[in-house]
């Protein structure tokens, strides 16, 4: 096996507004895909850009010579879910509530050009990658977690409103990710904190939630997978269910690009040590390509640690490893840098 495959489909994070010695001692020996800013991560006043900036370009500076740019993704879809500050940053508020819900042509020339300022916004701050826009559609009142932070409340909305927010956005070079794949806006439980079972027939999500996944996941290189079950298509999380990621999503709806998990330190998965292992191991042999771990570089070791232990006794694991860490390094050679 190549011995960088484990590392190289892991995103980790840092805590605070500085690399400290040991992240980019870290960064350096694991040359890890990338990591998620927080807003922990970034000052929330004008100097946000250059401080920004100046902290990725850091982060950049502890690749191996010669190897593409790493990831620096983002969840900035506006409105609650928004880790630039909103005073120095362009912000129109919730995206359910961009131009009132519509999409006329001028709504949609809106929220297209909003998708440009914000593009452009990141890349002065070091981002390459946007987890946005946000597919789910909000048929679930007391869904909180999402709220919002959806484009509409039914599937026509949803596609042509989040299309033309990410046709604006991936104008600019930053990559778009649709998310939460294969659509979370029933759950009733959010992520972050437990398992949701989302129990809807097949018949339904493919009226509903399938609808603008299958209508833009074209359009993107990057797919994030809920942590939400969905008894009817599988048994498990969908962030570990080859049933969900390769025969729905790749084989069915023809997605080529790079899969990636939400957050495995979310509530959603187990956080017991060797079951958050056997979780990320579960996710790369589901289709994973990409595992987020938004906390703590020690999390990062045990699941670089996993993925090679796991590797040395299936050579059936190690090929797929390979095969995530190929797509990741394809995408990786389309980043923008600045």
């Amino acid at each position: 096996m190549n011995q960088d495959a484990a590392s190289a489909i892991i995103a980790g994070a840092i805590e605070s507004m500085a690399l400290s010695r040991e992240e980019a001692a870290f960064f350096a020996s694991e040359a890890i895909a990338g990591i998620t800013l927080f807003r922990r991560n970034i000052p929330q006043d004008q100097t946000c850009y250059q401080a920004t900036s100046v902290l990725m370009g850091q982060l950049q500076a502890t690749r191996p010579a010669g190897a593409p740019p790493m990831i620096v993704a983002i969840d900035q879809e506006g409105g609650r879910v928004a880790r630039m500050p909103k005073a120095h940053f362009p912000d129109l508020g919730a995206p359910q509530r961009i131009s009132g819900g519509g999409f006329d042509p001028a709504c949609l020339a809106v929220l297209e050009s909003y998708g440009m300022e914000v593009g452009r916004a990141l890349l002065k701050a070091g981002v390459n990658v946007n987890f946005a826009p946000v597919l789910d559609i909000l048929t679930e009142p007391t869904n909180t977690a999402i709220g919002d932070r959806v484009f509409g409340a039914d599937a026509e909305s949803v596609c042509r409103r989040a299309g033309a927010f990410l046709d604006g956005l991936q104008s600019t070079g930053i990559l778009g990710c649709l998310k939460h794949f294969p659509g979370q806006g029933d759950a009733q439980v959010d992520t972050h904190m437990g398992a949701a079972v989302i129990d809807l027939p097949r018949s339904i999500l493919d009226k509903r939630e399938f609808i603008p996944f299958r209508g833009m996941v074209r359009k993107v290189d990057m797919v994030m997978i809920s942590h939400a079950i969905y008894p009817q298509l599988s048994r498990r999380e969908a962030s570990r269910s080859p049933e969900i990621i390769d025969g729905l999503l790749r084989a069915e709806f023809g997605f080529e690009g790079v899969v990636v998990s939400d957050d495995m330190t979310m509530g959603a998965i187990p956080q017991d040590e060797k079951q958050w292992q056997q979780a990320l191991i579960e996710a790369v042999v589901a289709g994973t390509d990409l595992l987020l771990i938004c906390r703590h570089i020690e999390r990062c070791r045990l699941a670089i640690e996993a993925l090679r232990a796991e590797s040395a006794k299936s050579p059936a694991f190690t090929t797929t490893l390979e095969t995530a860490a190929s797509r990741v390094m394809h995408l990786r050679r389309q980043l923008a840098t600045s």
